[in-house]
């Protein structure tokens, strides 16, 4: 990562921390994504996140693997935004949410999946639009923690 991409996604970070430790989630989404795109490289000609980039990097559904019109795809979060963002309300509750904590929460668990309309509508009709399984809570459920839950309930198997 390039110097500037470097500096703006420490901007980013900062942003986002200011906005945890405030209790401010509306606007959490876009900073991510900044955040996101300027920790890859992902950054238009005049340095700008290039959302639209993250289609090439992130990782592809079976379904989606051959697909190359963008219009027939859609990208979404790994663990559902309403996911980190609880993960962050943590940190808060137990009074450690520093900017070192909050980058660690994100790069573990801040990544894309890229798939066809079919699968995102079979998420949303399933409900986890915005929420993993109850197994992914439950420490003795096969699911516990596991990043794909939510994909392996509707049937969408991610390439390795």
């Amino acid at each position: 990562m390039n110097e500037i991409n470097n500096f703006n996604a420490s901007l980013e970070l900062q942003h986002i921390y200011l906005e945890v430790y405030a209790e401010r989630y509306s606007h959490l989404r876009t900073f991510l994504e900044s955040y996101y795109c300027y920790q890859h490289g992902l950054v238009t000609k005049q340095g700008k996140p290039d959302w639209i980039q993250i289609f090439n990097v992130g990782k592809r559904t079976i379904a989606a693997h051959k697909i190359q019109e963008r219009k027939l795809l859609v990208r979404e979060m790994m663990l559902p935004l309403s996911v980190i963002m609880g993960h962050l309300k943590t940190l808060v509750r137990d009074d450690e949410a520093t900017i070192e904590n909050i980058k660690m929460i994100i790069d573990e668990h801040l990544e894309y999946v890229i798939m066809t309309r079919e699968e995102y509508d079979a998420l949303v009709k399933a409900g986890l639009k915005e929420a993993m399984p109850i197994g992914y809570y439950q420490a003795t459920d096969a699911r516990y923690c596991c990043i794909n839950a939510r994909f392996d309930v509707v049937g969408i198997t991610l390439l390795m």
